[in-house]
């Protein structure tokens, strides 16, 4: 597992700034979310409001069919999503460049109602995604990583602030916080170092 710094994450995200696939790596980065699950989500998905994204299904590849948008995995990869302001304002100046797109080519634009789409409303390849990320990578001098290591770096970044771990997992979409603990457990070495000492701490306040 490879992950990137926080300096590292803000020299990408400057490096691809200007890019079409911008906002898929910026959703990456602050969600976690699978590749799949980005380039299956719909505007349908998305409350402005509460702030909040839906993940609903996946785009994944079936054999003799190609690129489909399938049903997730388990319950637990259905889930809600809350995002930061600073998501919100990127998704939706990307939403009106989108309408731009839409106007340029009239009738040829095929809505789908893809948050990450071609220039002509279809589904992106994901080999297309990747090409992009092992230029920018290149480009922007970061260590080059998988895209599901962008997932990791989130996950890596939420659990070193000390957010709990229960929640790491639900919003990662993991089937129970054991998985999320598995593969992440090296990251915190020291969660056993100051309990006894928490545990008196406690008991010494109601002598």
């Amino acid at each position: 597992m490879k992950i990137w710094s926080l300096n590292e994450i803000h020299k990408f995200l400057n490096e691809c700034k200007n890019e079409r696939n911008y906002i898929t790596f910026l959703l990456a980065i602050y969600t976690g979310m699978r590749r799949g699950e980005i380039l299956g989500l719909k505007w349908s998905d998305i409350d402005f409001d509460k702030k909040v994204i839906h993940v609903n299904r996946s785009l994944a590849y079936v054999p003799n069919k190609g690129y489909i948008l399938t049903t997730l995995k388990t319950k637990n990869s259905k889930r809600q999503i809350p995002i930061s302001d600073n998501v919100v304002k990127e998704l939706l100046i990307h939403k009106a460049k989108q309408e731009e797109w839409k106007k340029r080519l009239g009738k040829a634009y095929e809505d789908n109602d893809l948050v990450i789409c071609t220039e002509m409303g279809t589904m992106q390849d994901p080999r297309n995604i990747l090409r992009v990320m092992r230029r920018l990578c290149k480009s922007s001098g970061v260590t080059a990583i998988r895209f599901h290591d962008i997932r990791h770096t989130h996950a890596s970044i939420l659990i070193s602030s000390g957010v709990d771990i229960v929640k790491v997992s639900a919003r990662l979409g993991h089937a129970n916080p054991k998985i999320t603990l598995e593969i992440y457990a090296h990251l915190l070495p020291n969660i056993q170092d100051n309990v006894a000492e928490t545990f008196e701490n406690e008991l010494n306040k109601h002598q």
